[in-house]
């Protein structure tokens, strides 16, 4: 025989008092059920929910890096830009060609004159490709959402292809960001600057003048990346522009399937 009710009693050690009172049996059990989904409920929220929070505070970790990064680069490009600016006067005065020739150096007598230090307007325009290879993602700046646009161009090469500095310039960046991995930051005449990103390897220094041609680093797969590129950037003034403009030679290894 199945009970309807069930009596609970309460007994004091304190007094002689007794308490006790009575419970309906489909009471009990519905109250057992709630319990145990609500056991089975706080479970399966431990388990979906707790990996969440912990991969949202990663992603918001990562994304402030990101945004020091970002700062510290925006903070080198306007005090270059300074530079830049003294550079454009000093050629605007002097000429658009200059030989800058040291106390120490030999004399044209002694040394031929194409070893001299030479700056000028050709070697620092970033127009010399960076590396070879093939074209698979355009520039794109037309998107609402930042995140979303594409400041330069990926050619896919083989691990290890010599990077080289499309232009003559100082090294401004060199070092490792969480999405672009191994990056190279070069300064150029004019307000240019060219970025080298996701590289296995840089092998150039923070200050260090480099030529155009000279080799900087080595295409890799670092930061958040899908493959083996190079991602390439060029801006001028502190603004993006697109690099098949200037890197011509890029036209004829473009293979992406992207609409212009």
């Amino acid at each position: 025989m199945k009970k309807d009710k069930y009596t609970v009693h309460i007994v004091s050690d304190a007094s002689d008092k007794h308490y006790s009172f009575q419970l309906r049996a489909k009471f009990v059990k519905i109250a057992a059920s709630l319990l145990v989904v609500l056991f089975v409920l706080t479970i399966i929220s431990e388990i979906i929910f707790i990996p969440r929070a912990l991969k949202y505070s990663e992603l918001k970790k990562e994304n402030e890096q990101l945004i020091q990064a970002k700062l510290k680069i925006a903070k080198i490009i306007n005090d270059y830009n300074r530079i830049v600016q003294m550079d454009s006067y000093i050629r605007e005065v002097l000429g658009s060609d200059i030989v800058i020739e040291d106390e120490n150096m030999p004399t044209p007598e002694q040394k031929p004159v194409q070893d001299s230090i030479r700056i000028s307007y050709l070697d620092n325009l970033p127009v010399f490709e960076p590396v070879d290879g093939y074209v698979t993602q355009k520039y794109k700046q037309k998107n609402f959402f930042a995140r979303d646009n594409h400041y330069g161009i990926d050619i896919a090469a083989e691990v290890g292809e010599p990077i080289k500095a499309s232009a003559s310039g100082i090294v401004i960046f060199n070092g490792w960001t969480p999405r672009y991995g191994y990056m190279i930051i070069i300064s150029h005449s004019d307000g240019y600057f060219t970025v080298y990103s996701h590289n296995k390897k840089n092998i150039v220094q923070t200050h260090q003048h480099v030529e155009r041609g000279e080799v900087i680093g080595f295409v890799g797969n670092t930061g958040v990346s899908d493959g083996p590129h190079l991602h390439y950037e060029i801006w001028k003034d502190g603004r993006p522009i697109d690099p098949l403009k200037l890197v011509y030679a890029y036209k004829d290894v473009d293979i992406s399937n992207e609409n212009e």
